[in-house]
């Protein structure tokens, strides 16, 4: 559990200080979303104004942000619609609160430390090098000037500051730590009874009128479901990128022209010498090997002599030639520090203990020759070239099937395209482009299904689209009663046997209550034994584990009871007769650390939660729900 913790604990403030300070830069440009009036407000907090062009930008940010975290996993249409609209806008107001409050406390930034963080941001950078025309390029891809981008910065690194401020305020005792631990480590003594469902499902009948009558009033339950069929055009950067023309003088000249692309990245080599165990120990160790470094001695012969990492040990502590970030972070931050071959590092932690790290070589980057880079060449002019011709035909696509709406032919003759058709699928979707969710959505549009006209233009993902076009449409109908009466059959007899299970387990229970012997009334099999349990145990079924964990504790030399249906129809009688609390010194200092790292998230996140929420109920906000729609 503290690991499920540890792993999973990314509270509000976490993704609230991500979408402060990151720069989603798109593939292509973001400004093309962007054209609504400039002057038009969203909405008015205390007076200032947020723009619907900036609403308008934080929106298609946020969507480019969720399709890079998930991936082939992105949904467009989960987030859509104007509940994912609000949250958004809610985040703008949200920082232009903090904003007025930094400027009511008078906090500031200097010019000189805004400086230092854009030029030291990699996204800027030339072959590590601050590239004020890449800075400039890369803000209007996304319709920003150095200005106003430098402006929304400064803000967000003030309102950065301030919700740390606030979080480090917060504070967790041993004790608190202490009493959360015995009750996550908590175990109960729990016995439990089984009243078998499929068993007494083996001597019910159900007739043939009853199948019938559940069938006839509930006939909408049983229902083939309404499916379509559509053609479509789609119009894809990789499709494109196979019809683009090349030959070797282009891509000779292209080569030249993005040479800078074509490099490989720097490689070292190094040496250690890895102490394991106690870090008093550890660190002696390594400052008496130190001293002998410093006397003369040999390295190599050094690592041979002490190293614990028997891979390197006998090589003299040699891990021969690795790139940056490919190492422990402590281990390759040691490594790529080191300015000059032959210098050996400070003691470095990692979490296979302590290291001295010689450095050995560098192999500084290199370009790939045309002959050796020819392929990645040709594969990325191929992708520049179609990335163009994509942004010139999309609008083409969405102007052409809007103006001639009754079919897709004149659309795919002008832009060259294939009409394709899809088999038919339901409104949950189907195989093929039609398990895209968004796609199934679209085609069972009033415009496509009951008006026959092209849909509009659907993003699949930034470099594909289709348009849509219904070729056939079947209604829901009936299902024969014949065809399904062996299910409903199924279903009304687990339906009875649920119940005679629940039934015949509430007596059990009672009189079990009443104190009469566990094992007198379950049969051998049916009952098990008392254990102890913990929360996380996996030997009994989750939901018993759940069920007895709400028990209250039982006094000396009694037990507490309780019952429950389980998902599988059986009826389960739970019994916990003791507990025992968990013992926090027999937690690891691991654990431990999680456990408090995860309760200063929660409660820092609260604070500044707190903190937003008194300023918004002393706030003047206005919205405009009209750009919301």
């Amino acid at each position: 559990m503290l690991h499920f913790i540890r792993e999973r604990a990314k509270g509000w403030v976490a993704w609230f200080i991500v979408g402060l300070i990151s720069i989603p830069f798109a593939l292509w440009g973001v400004n093309s979303y962007l054209n609504g009036p400039s002057d038009a407000v969203t909405a008015i907090v205390n007076g200032q104004p947020i723009k619907q062009v900036e609403f308008q930008r934080a929106y298609q940010q946020y969507r480019d942000r969720m399709r890079e975290v998930m991936g082939d996993r992105f949904d467009p249409s989960l987030f859509e619609g104007e509940s994912v609209k609000q949250n958004v806008l809610d985040s703008l107001i949200e920082r232009k609160l903090l904003q007025l409050a930094n400027a009511e406390l008078g906090q500031r930034i200097s010019d000189s430390a805004i400086n230092t963080l854009i030029k030291s941001t990699q996204a800027f950078q030339t072959e590590g090098k601050f590239d004020p025309e890449r800075y400039r390029m890369l803000l209007a891809r996304v319709g920003e000037s150095p200005a106003s981008y430098e402006a929304q910065l400064r803000i967000d690194i003030l309102a950065r500051e301030l919700t740390d401020s606030i979080q480090q305020t917060v504070l967790t005792t041993p004790a608190s730590v202490d009493n959360i631990l015995r009750l996550e480590k908590q175990t109960r003594d729990i016995a439990y009874g089984v009243i078998s469902a499929q068993s007494l499902s083996d001597h019910i009948q159900v007739p043939d009128q009853e199948v019938q009558a559940y069938y006839d009033m509930n006939k909408s339950k049983y229902l083939a479901p309404e499916r379509v069929s559509v053609n479509y055009i789609e119009l894809s950067v990789d499709a494109l990128a196979k019809t683009v023309e090349v030959n070797e003088q282009l891509l000779k000249q292209f080569y030249l022209e993005n040479q800078n692309q074509f490099i490989g990245p720097e490689q070292r080599s190094a040496s250690h010498i890895l102490i394991e165990g106690d870090e008093a120990e550890a660190l002696k160790t390594l400052s008496e090997i130190q001293q002998r470094l410093e006397q003369g001695e040999d390295f190599s012969a050094l690592a041979k002599q002490f190293s614990d990492d028997i891979g390197s040990a006998n090589d003299g502590g040699d891990l021969g030639y690795f790139q940056q970030n490919v190492m422990d972070p402590a281990f390759d931050q040691a490594v790529f520090s080191l300015s000059a071959i032959g210098d050996i590092s400070e003691p470095v932690k990692t979490e296979f203990g302590y290291h001295l790290i010689k450095l050995t070589d560098i192999k500084q980057s290199e370009g790939k020759s045309f002959d050796a880079a020819r392929d990645d060449v040709e594969k990325m002019y191929r992708y520049r070239q179609a990335e163009d011709v994509f942004y010139e035909q999309a609008e083409k696509l969405a102007d052409l099937s809007y103006e001639n709406p009754d079919s897709l032919d004149i659309t795919a003759e002008v832009l060259g395209l294939e009409i394709k058709q899809t088999e038919e699928f339901t409104r949950d979707g189907g195989s093929g482009i039609a398990s895209d969710k968004k796609f199934a959505s679209v085609a069972f549009s009033e415009d496509v299904l009951s008006n026959s006209l092209n849909s509009a233009v659907i993003e699949l993902s930034k470099t594909r689209l289709v348009v849509l076009h219904k070729n056939k449409h079947s209604l829901a109908s009936q299902l024969p009663f014949d065809s399904i009466s062996p299910a409903i059959a199924e279903q009304l007899k687990f339906e009875k046997a649920s119940a005679k299970a629940k039934e015949q387990g509430e007596a059990l229970l009672s009189k079990m209550k009443a104190g009469e012997s566990s094992e007198a009334l379950f049969s051998g099999s049916d009952w098990y034994d008392t254990q102890a349990y913990s929360r996380a145990s996996s030997e009994i079924s989750a939901q018993i584990v759940e069920h007895a964990f709400r028990l209250p504790q039982p006094k000396a030399n009694s037990a507490e009871f309780t019952g429950f249906s389980a998902t599988n129809g059986n009826y389960i009688v739970v019994k916990v007769t003791g507990v025992t609390d968990g013992n926090p010194a027999e937690v690891t200092d691991e654990d431990r650390d999680g456990l408090e790292s995860y309760l200063l998230k929660i409660e820092g996140s609260s604070q500044v939660q707190a903190f937003i929420d008194s300023l918004k109920a002393d706030a003047d906000i206005k919205i405009n729900r009209e750009y919301l729609k």
